[in-house]
């Protein structure tokens, strides 16, 4: 969803063009205190901000940004542009917010993945030596061969090793 700042007459214009263009559902607040409203109560993924609102209001942009989450701000001039060159604008930085997403992820997952290589191996080798170990009752060892199974599973599903 995008939030669009703007004190402009053509808010609406090009709310509707950036929700066609975007495929995202886009809403309009004309004050820095509704759209601060509106980004703590909805997660939005673009923050539309129309760059002569910022010019009347020197800290709106520090606001606006405090209050954003994880919206990705998108500067706009709504006085200078068509609404084509803003939809392009958010069509551009939506799909870099993607990639960056994308990127995130498979650095989370890689970090994931070598934080459990350790700790999978330790349970491998420890109840593989708990085994060793002389009388060990049936149900125990019942047990440890379960927990070496699904250490075995873990590590096959995180192709760990």
């Amino acid at each position: 969803m995008i939030l669009l700042v703007t004190t402009s007459s053509r808010a609406q214009e090009c709310a509707a063009a950036l929700q066609q263009g975007t495929g995202q559902p886009t809403q309009v607040t004309n004050s820095v205190p509704r759209a601060v409203a509106r980004l703590q109560s909805t997660e939005y993924d673009a923050l539309a901000i129309d760059q002569s609102l910022l010019e009347a209001d020197s800290r709106a942009l520090d606001t606006l940004l405090n209050h954003a989450g994880t919206a990705l701000p998108i500067y706009v001039n709504l006085a200078l542009h068509h609404c084509d060159r803003v939809v392009r604008e958010a069509q551009v930085a939506l799909r870099r917010a993607e990639k960056e997403k994308q990127w995130a992820m498979g650095l989370a997952e890689r970090v994931l993945r070598n934080q459990l290589r350790a700790e999978v191996t330790g349970i491998l080798l420890t109840s593989e030596l708990a085994l060793r170990q002389p009388a060990i009752p049936a149900e125990v060892v019942a047990k440890i061969r379960l927990v070496q199974d699904m250490a075995e599973k873990m590590r096959s599903q995180l192709h760990v090793f």
